[in-house]
């Protein structure tokens, strides 16, 4: 019998928002006050003005100074005002260059050694991210080697598993984050710019050569992930399709990271129902923004030309206050923050503050102040996540049998499809293949001699085989 034919249409994807309980903070990823000639007074105050108790400074590792703090007078000035301010101090420590962890000699190990000695350095400190944004080529490069494998996943789980470790032989207690999750890539090794991986499927790289290491320790206490949206106009409940990760999406990520570790000695996130003590893994929003309007009184602080859409300053608070609000509902987002506080000077750069250069506060600081304010507790429905062993949103048409049936996931999939007699299991027919997340796969049947058929479809999620769905229809030919 001739073989079933399958055709791709596309289709449209609903999203679905949750809320949930708080035990969220909120603060801003910014380095302002690292630089700021009064050693960030004025800085940290004005954090402390709108409700926010956290500052992430960026820290940097230069391959070419390995054992050198940069910026090492600014930290040693800024880190203790935070501290008499009140505020927080989160290090994202990162590499300069995008190949410094494959070009330098031993470069993980001196990489991992530099966050200790930071670490020891400033002992007030003690949530620590490694990486950032490692799915993405302005910061881990290659992404892909000659075949188009992925293996800037590899990488940067042996880079997190040498942080983690160098970070708690200074101090057990240290809140070590990993990768500063990009929400985007396009997992294309032959694109003609920005070759990257989706999150998803970093993750999923990430949780194979966590396996294939035999390691038995943890590689991260928490997870961060930057959520900006896809435009910067689409209002935070758009998100993004699987395989990227939007603020509304945080499910998706916490799937993701059980796929890549469950039965390994990696924490998972707290399932809903669950009254552990754990330890389980929870999700800082290291950083997502809104860029806005300039007004034209004020154009004379910017220099370049802008190149997004911006909002102007009532949605950028809109935005914001609907993160606040969606973040304090999910008890596993441990903090959100803004990036930035304070507008850069440059169009080309970013102007997501609530503050404009000289000090003038946007519509939006008031609004941010006030969500902060209004959501010390889920005010929502509080958000419940559950791992899930089967394809999500896996679903079969089987209206236009026997001509034709359609089946289609919200995650990528691979299927195989057999036609059968009911009393045997011998495949006259059937097909096998990959389909994408969100678009219809639909199977267009030979002519069949008459008489009774059985249709039966197995779905399985591309980054966790053993995650399966299957559907099975009787018809008559």
């Amino acid at each position: 019998m001739r073989r079933i034919t399958a055709a791709v249409a596309s289709a449209c994807l609903a999203l679905a928002l949750a809320g949930a309980a708080s035990s969220t903070t909120f603060g801003v990823a910014d380095d302002a006050g690292k630089y700021a000639e009064d050693g960030g007074a004025g800085f940290f105050t004005m954090l402390t003005q709108l409700g926010m108790t956290e500052n992430r400074i960026a820290v940097f590792w230069d391959p070419s100074q390995p054992n050198t703090i940069v910026d090492q007078a600014f930290l040693d000035r800024s880190v203790p005002e935070a501290q008499r301010r009140g505020i927080d101090v989160m290090f994202a420590i990162y590499p300069l260059r995008a190949r410094a962890l494959v070009d330098t000699p031993n470069g993980i190990q001196l990489f991992a050694q530099y966050a200790a000695k930071v670490a020891e350095r400033y002992p007030y400190v003690r949530r620590i991210i490694c990486l950032n944004e490692g799915n993405q080529p302005r910061f881990h490069q290659p992404q892909f080697d000659a075949q188009g494998n992925g293996i800037s996943g590899f990488v940067q789980e042996q880079a997190m598993a040498a942080c983690y470790d160098s970070l708690k032989a200074v101090d057990p207690g240290i809140d070590v984050i990993g990768f500063g999750l990009s929400p985007r890539g396009n997992d294309d090794f032959d694109a003609p710019s920005n070759v990257s991986h989706s999150p998803v499927r970093f993750l999923d790289e990430i949780g194979r050569a966590y396996r294939q290491s035999g390691r038995t320790k943890p590689i991260a206490d928490d997870v961060s992930i930057h959520c900006y949206p896809n435009v910067n106009t689409e209002a935070p409940s758009v998100g993004y399709l699987w395989p990227k990760i939007g603020c509304v999406n945080l499910d998706r990520l916490k799937q993701a990271w059980w796929d890549a570790f469950h039965g390994t000695a990696q924490p998972l996130f707290r399932e809903a129902g669950d009254t552990s003590a754990g330890p389980h893994v929870r999700v800082f929003v290291d950083e997502v923004g809104y860029q806005a309007k300039v007004a034209p009184d004020k154009a004379s602080l910017y220099t370049g030309a802008e190149n997004v859409p911006p909002v102007d300053d009532a949605t950028q608070g809109r935005y914001y206050a609907q993160l606040i609000a969606m973040m304090s509902c999910d008890p596993d987002v441990a903090l959100l923050n803004f990036f930035h506080a304070v507008d850069e000077t440059s169009l080309a750069a970013w102007q997501s503050g609530v503050v404009l250069p000289d000090g003038t506060h946007r519509a939006s600081f008031s609004e941010v102040k006030d969500a902060i304010l209004a959501n010390q507790s889920c005010h929502g429905k509080t958000a419940e996540w559950r791992h899930v062993e089967n394809v999500v949103g896996a679903r079969a048409t089987f209206k236009a049998l026997p001509r034709s049936f359609v089946v289609r996931a919200d995650e990528g999939f691979t299927y195989e499809v057999k036609i059968t007699r009911p009393s045997s299991t011998r495949r006259l027919t059937g097909a096998d293949g990959t389909g994408e997340a969100a678009r219809d796969v639909l199977f267009k049947l030979p002519k069949l001699r008459s008489g009774r058929y059985t249709v039966s479809i197995i779905l399985r999620a591309e980054t966790n085989p053993s995650r399966r769905t299957v559907f099975s229809r009787t018809f008559t030919g």
